[in-house]
């Protein structure tokens, strides 16, 4: 074990005692930030774990504590109240914070990417106006564009007309409804390029984002929101599905042109990204096996807490090399077999964690469970075709052979 201890020993450790990756320590700012996270973890978001997981919708005193303690804005501008962290420092919060509880984790991940995309984007009222208010946590952003990757036709169109779009189909996955008061939609023009663009749920609590910006027909369109989608794993998350009937957004509140192949390229760029939420989960099962071990004096459970404890050290270090070294030519091969690594190094620890816990784990009050369930959520959440075909080849090396019983000779 490290430092002879399960247990974190100073701000250089995580939950486990496992040593934070150095590339994340760019400086003091980022390393208050990261041990504000592991506090926030283990005062707030750990004890409530359960009941958060088993609510009917994200636990807002989480979010209170992430937006108090400047969580919430570490992808975004100073200019804006933002932290503008580095993308290692992003990473080791992510995998703090979902070491603790996975759906605040997940739901909390859905603000940053389009915040920092309405950040980036072409109107300076929309940044001034919103971008603030983001980093502060008083806003949450929404998003949806990972249907964007599947085959076939588009489930959300955009049709130019005068003055902006209008939006026709479903977004399958919004998380975060009800919490979010704003989202940004990718959704496919009929040249087939994608375009991202910002919606609030209620515009009129934007009046002076709309001032002038109106439909020339003035139908403004409308939307609905299914009720919340039963999961079996994050269903606190508020995720549903929204209907878009023509839906019109002005061409001011267009964030960015792309198209598939960009989409692709960006997807390989940052499979390692993909690797905070699962290694959280894992440090999480880890932890348990390490309290597991220290309550149940039973050999194997010692045993197994030591072996996914070394496991989650040369894992984590792994990723941090790969990800310095970016621009190699097999880099994609590499992280992406890296990122289904993290995927099943989860689901063994979790898996561990079930069996050291015994009949208890089949309780919704116990944590085994829950970090299973999470576990099977990170295999397939921001998945690709490439991710998938990683997973599944690295499910198949297993084998019986070494189990099988000799062949029987003749007497």
């Amino acid at each position: 074990m490290a430092s002879g201890s399960c247990g974190p020993t100073d701000n250089t450790e995580d939950a486990v005692g496992l040593p934070i990756p150095e590339s994340a320590h760019a400086n003091p700012e980022e390393e208050q930030l990261i041990a504000k996270a592991r506090q926030i973890a283990e005062e707030v978001l750990l004890p409530n774990a359960e009941r958060s997981d088993q609510a009917e919708g994200p636990n807002r005193e989480n979010f209170r504590a992430l937006a108090e303690a400047g969580l919430l804005g570490i992808a975004l501008p100073k200019e804006y109240g933002g932290s503008n962290v580095s993308g290692e420092t992003q990473r080791a919060i992510t995998e703090i914070l979902a070491s603790a509880c996975g759906v605040t984790t997940f739901v909390q991940a859905q603000h940053h990417g389009p915040s920092r995309m309405i950040a980036n984007g072409p109107n300076p009222a929309l940044k001034e106006r919103l971008v603030p208010e983001l980093a502060a946590g008083r806003m949450l952003c929404g998003v949806s564009f990972a249907h964007l990757r599947r085959p076939g036709p588009p489930v959300l169109r955009a049709e130019p007309v005068p003055g902006g779009y209008r939006l026709y189909g479903t977004a399958p996955w919004v998380t975060g409804w009800g919490l979010m008061n704003q989202v940004v939609f990718g959704a496919t023009l009929p040249d087939e390029r994608f375009v991202y663009v910002w919606v609030p749920a209620h515009r009129e609590e934007f009046p002076e984002l709309f001032e002038g910006l109106t439909p020339p027909d003035g139908d403004w369109g409308r939307y609905q929101a299914s009720p919340p989608l039963r999961l079996c794993a994050m269903n606190a998350s508020a995720t549903v599905t929204l209907t878009l009937e023509g839906l019109f957004v002005p061409e001011a509140h267009r964030l960015q042109f792309s198209d598939r192949e960009t989409l692709r390229c960006n997807d390989r760029k940052g499979v390692l990204g993909g690797t905070a939420l699962p290694m959280g989960c894992a440090a999480g099962a880890v932890r348990l096996l390490c309290s597991l071990a220290e309550k149940r004096p039973i050999p194997a459970i010692r045993q197994s807490a030591e072996h996914f404890t070394q496991e989650l050290a040369r894992t984590r270090r792994a990723i941090a090399e790969w990800n310095a070294r970016n621009n190699e030519p097999d880099f994609f091969e590499k992280a992406v077999r890296l990122r289904a690594h993290a995927i099943r190094l989860a689901v063994r620890a979790a898996h561990a964690a079930v069996a050291a816990s015994s009949g208890a784990a089949n309780l919704l009050s116990n944590p085994a469970q829950r970090l299973f369930r999470e576990a099977m959520f990170y295999t397939v959440q921001a998945q690709t075709q490439e991710v998938m075909a990683a997973t599944l080849q690295l499910l198949e090396e297993e084998t019986l052979e070494d189990l099988l019983p000799p062949p029987k000779t003749s007497a």
